[in-house]
């Protein structure tokens, strides 16, 4: 799997990817703890791939603004 890194995306294009990866893990978690429609390593599997991308691509100081 080839790696993207952060300096091919600009500030703006990084708040995009914020708020997309925010809607999504909120889909994931409402799927695993509210209607229980996907198992607990499914949504492990999903979350920790999630925090591969914000590591990658340092999108962590985002999450502070």
């Amino acid at each position: 799997m080839q790696f993207l890194h952060s300096a091919i995306l600009n500030m703006d294009e990084k708040m995009v990817l914020k708020d997309a990866l925010l809607l999504y893990v909120s889909d994931i978690q409402k799927r695993y703890y509210a209607d229980g429609a996907i198992p607990e390593d499914v949504y492990l599997s999903k979350m920790e791939h999630i925090k591969e991308i914000v590591e990658t691509l340092h999108l962590s100081e985002l999450y502070r603004q």
